[in-house]
């Protein structure tokens, strides 16, 4: 009885500095971990909207209210953020979204699109699918048809008004989820960027 006691204590004892040893490792690499995100996310706001010369961030709320009058059904898809672009004489070109969603796994990508809805830009920021199926989708080696990649395709498309695989765009081969996956966040984004358009243009956002 004593024995167990005493093996159970130092079994507690070895849980315990575990904790606080991953606890602090933790501390100290989570603001590392953030830091290289927002690198990566500034990166690709660049490659999808490259004309703007600066990126306002979107307040939460507003985001929020834009998804609530927009009626998307967004599902498992969420509206993670949301970038007003802007031109070099502080005038607004259009919005960039920040969306995750699942593909085969999941996929967060970044969603341009100007002031004719017009998408600027599609740029993935992670893709957890399988390598050499849904991976393709950011692998720079793999190309449609017309010889770009997959995410270029998307380019000038006008999704609001039509947005049909094997029409306005190619879908990836052998990875149908991870493109059902992808154009349902770019259609979901869309919907969600022109509600808060419509918003920002009728000057019912606080601007401040």
């Amino acid at each position: 009885m004593k024995h167990s006691f005493k093996l159970g204590f130092t079994l507690g004892a070895y849980a315990a500095v575990s904790c606080l040893s991953l606890a602090l490792v933790n501390s100290f690499t989570s603001p590392v971990i953030h830091e290289r995100e927002l690198k990566k996310e500034k990166e690709g706001l660049r490659i999808v909207f490259n004309s703007a010369a600066d990126y306002v961030a979107v307040k939460k709320e507003d985001i929020a209210n834009a998804v609530s009058i927009s009626k998307v059904e967004l599902g498992s898809i969420s509206i993670d953020g949301m970038y007003q672009a802007v031109d070099e004489n502080g005038e607004t070109a259009g919005f960039v979204a920040k969306i995750s969603g699942p593909t085969y796994d999941t996929t967060t990508l970044l969603l341009g699109l100007d002031n004719e809805n017009r998408i600027t830009g599609v740029h993935i920021l992670e893709i957890k699918d399988s390598p050499g199926y849904g991976q393709n989708a950011v692998n720079p080696e793999y190309k449609t048809s017309k010889g770009i990649s997959f995410c270029d395709q998307f380019k000038n498309l006008l999704p609001l008004e039509s947005f049909e695989r094997n029409k306005d765009y190619e879908a990836l081969s052998r990875a149908t989820m991870t493109t059902n996956g992808i154009s349902a966040m770019i259609l979901a984004g869309s919907k969600v960027i022109k509600s808060y358009s419509d918003l920002h243009n009728a000057n019912l956002i606080n601007k401040e």
